[in-house]
């Protein structure tokens, strides 16, 4: 299937729980990127927050993977007023050339089908993939090139929080990276258990799927929170911080009625 044309200006946007983002493709290179809160619910123009005045007129086609789906209605509305254009959101039923053998496809989230997409673009399978975001999840592919499924676990936002809300004398702090494992007060105590700890099951799980997948399979990692590891969880090959929009430009370029 050929590539996305060299005059096409694609928008990629990413709607999360936390943060939704956009990149801009033209040919193969990113030539935007912005992210913004994600909203409770999307006002009409939001768009324009996303996208700045001098690309509106340039997009050529839209492509969106979503995990709020609440959302999708007035975004869809958004991109036909503002930039004249239908966006396509991803899902389970959308042509990746990747087979889901699990379970329940639908439950596959948006964004993790993308990065899947993103990580074939970078190296052969068998694969690990793991985003850390407002949640951790890890996605494996196999020689077969078959989605075989993964794990979720909180995010170190999530943690964070969890432990404010349900312990009387632990605040909500602002996360760092601790120089120690051994915390001497109780706000360095809370990052080196969080930050410690995900170091460990990181690496644990890495280990596990390579048992699953085979020695040789790479491991690629992204997501905004995923920096507070890279250097310090052995056995990641490639940190890719623009991975889900790598992911969703090569399945805009598998779609025959678009490419």
């Amino acid at each position: 299937m050929a590539a996305c044309p060299e005059g096409t200006a694609l928008l990629t946007v990413d709607v999360g729980n936390t943060t939704t983002a956009c990149a801009v493709f033209k040919g193969e290179t990113i030539v935007y990127r912005r992210h913004v809160p994600t909203p409770e619910k999307w006002p009409a123009g939001h768009l324009r927050v996303l996208l700045s005045e001098a690309w509106r007129t340039k997009i050529t086609a839209i492509i969106v993977s979503s995990v709020v789906p609440p959302l999708d209605g007035t975004l869809a509305a958004d991109c036909k007023k503002i930039l004249g254009r239908k966006p396509l959101f991803i899902g389970h039923r959308t042509l990746t050339g990747i087979k889901l053998k699990i379970d329940r496809p639908s439950e596959l989230g948006a964004d993790r089908i993308a990065d899947c997409l993103g990580a074939l673009k970078i190296f052969p399978t068998p694969l690990i993939i793991i985003d850390s975001g407002t949640a951790i999840t890890f996605d494996l592919i196999n020689k077969k090139k078959e989605y075989c499924g993964g794990s979720i676990l909180p995010g170190i936002g999530i943690a964070i929080r969890s432990l404010a809300e349900n312990t009387a004398k632990l605040k909500n702090i602002t996360f760092a990276v601790p120089a120690s494992p051994v915390g001497t007060n109780t706000v360095d105590s809370i990052r080196a258990g969080i930050f410690f700890g995900y170091v460990g099951t990181l690496t644990h799980l890495i280990a596990l799927y390579r048992r699953v997948l085979g020695s040789e399979c790479k491991v690629i990692a992204t997501g905004g929170l995923i920096r507070y590891f890279k250097g310090r969880v052995p056995g990641i090959d490639r940190f890719e911080p623009d991975l889900l929009f790598y992911g969703l430009k090569s399945i805009y370029d598998l779609q025959p009625a678009l490419a």
